[in-house]
């Protein structure tokens, strides 16, 4: 089960982990992990991307990776995961059995990675050029994530964290995968407790919500070609409720009607000390039931990384999100609907230049410069960013 701990739960955690490394007899259990520490500094504008209200500070994460051979195709894998939050997030911890009665066929059950694109090793910052994930898997929509109402006149909740995305950062949830591979194609198909915009990876309080708390399962697809040495290319489709059964929306919803369709198409490239990663999705809210229109986002990014020297690299990356035109009623406080008609959100831009240094080869430091533009607005909002990251991996 994912759950969220205190500081303290998560260390107990940790140590019973390095307990059960020490003394398993049974199994083979080897710990591997990074450890990142860094100086953030944002400018001061009213949008999402900013940090601290502008305010330089620090920032650190900690991510243990714990993997077990349990027999010679069944095996446990685990990632956790602490923040400055000091709270302990469990992001994979799933069951893998490998070519089940010699079929080739694989099988995993748990907190799993879902097959949804190929985010991969960017997840962790010892092999992220950049900061922070692309703008796709981040960027905070203005339907708000606590009872389902669009703000487009006002992202003041959005700016508090309350807008729901449309990839949900790194992408784990509870369910069950099979894949398997022929010739150069690779099949992964998953059943899953939540959606891409709303998995339940970092949910809390299941006593009141369930496990399940759309009331329905996402059902997610992806083919992946590996025609050449260097180069994959991969498409993924998803489908499933991604709204929450029980919640105070202002206006009544069946969940299981309430569907999130999304198609992504991504490649993978590299050849000698150059790589390319890129993807794109398009993205459909089927909501219009109780909100009187569909919402539809289409959403890209491209990175490319090229190594000058053993130890010095540079990278570069531009993403962004663009939304479709709605007319509907909009509610406000005080129990009004104000019409509107134009983009549901503000399309955004991001564009990514990085610089990384290997110190060794387990510690890598960083300097990231973030250029984020926001459109459909009367102004562009000051919040480009500013990081120096140090990371050690072991």
């Amino acid at each position: 089960m994912n759950t969220r701990y205190t500081v303290k739960g998560g260390l107990r955690l940790m140590l019973a982990m390095f307990l059960l490394a020490a003394g398993n007899c049974s199994a083979q259990l080897r710990l591997t992990g990074d450890a990142s520490a860094a100086f953030v500094k944002s400018e001061n504008g009213s949008s999402q991307y900013v940090v601290d209200n502008g305010r330089g500070t620090f920032a650190w994460q900690f991510d243990l990776f714990a993997d077990a051979v349990i027999s010679d195709n069944i095996f446990f894998l685990s990632t956790v995961r602490m923040m400055q939050d000091q709270v302990l997030h469990v992001d994979l911890l799933e069951i893998r059995m490998e070519d089940i009665l010699s079929t080739g066929i694989n099988a995993e059950v748990g907190e799993i990675d879902i097959p949804f694109g190929d985010l991969a090793e960017r997840r962790f910052p010892i092999s992220n050029p950049f900061y922070n994930l692309p703008i796709t898997h981040e960027h905070l929509t203005t339907l708000r994530n606590s009872n389902y109402s669009l703000w487009p006149f006002d992202d003041r909740y959005v700016l508090n964290g309350d807008g729901m995305r449309l990839l949900d950062l790194g992408l784990y949830d509870l369910g069950a995968k099979l894949y398997g591979s022929l010739s150069i194609f690779d099949l992964s198909v998953a059943v899953i407790n939540g959606m891409m915009s709303s998995t339940t990876e970092y949910s809390s309080n299941y006593s009141s919500v369930g496990l399940n708390r759309t009331g329905g399962l996402g059902k997610v697809v992806r083919l992946a070609a590996t025609p050449t040495t260097g180069l994959t290319l991969g498409a993924s489709y998803a489908v499933g409720p991604f709204l929450r059964q029980n919640t105070s929306a202002v206006v009544e919803y069946n969940a299981a009607d309430a569907l999130q369709k999304i198609v992504e198409g991504d490649l993978n490239f590299s050849r000698g000390y150059f790589s390319l990663y890129g993807e794109a999705f398009y993205n459909i809210w089927e909501v219009g039931n109780f909100l009187q229109a569909d919402l539809k986002a289409f959403g890209y990014s491209l990175e490319g990384k090229y190594a000058l020297t053993p130890r010095f690299s540079v990278a570069a990356r531009a993403g962004g999100i663009t939304f479709n035109d709605v007319a509907l009623s909009i509610y406000e406080s005080g129990g009004l609907y104000l019409p509107f008609s134009g983009p549901w959100d503000r399309d955004v831009f991001r564009l990514e230049g990085a610089l990384g240094y290997r110190l060794d080869r387990a510690a890598l430091v960083k300097a990231v410069y973030q250029w984020n533009r926001t459109y459909n607005d009367l102004r562009d909002p000051h919040d480009n960013l500013l990081a120096v990251q140090f990371v050690v991996g072991f």
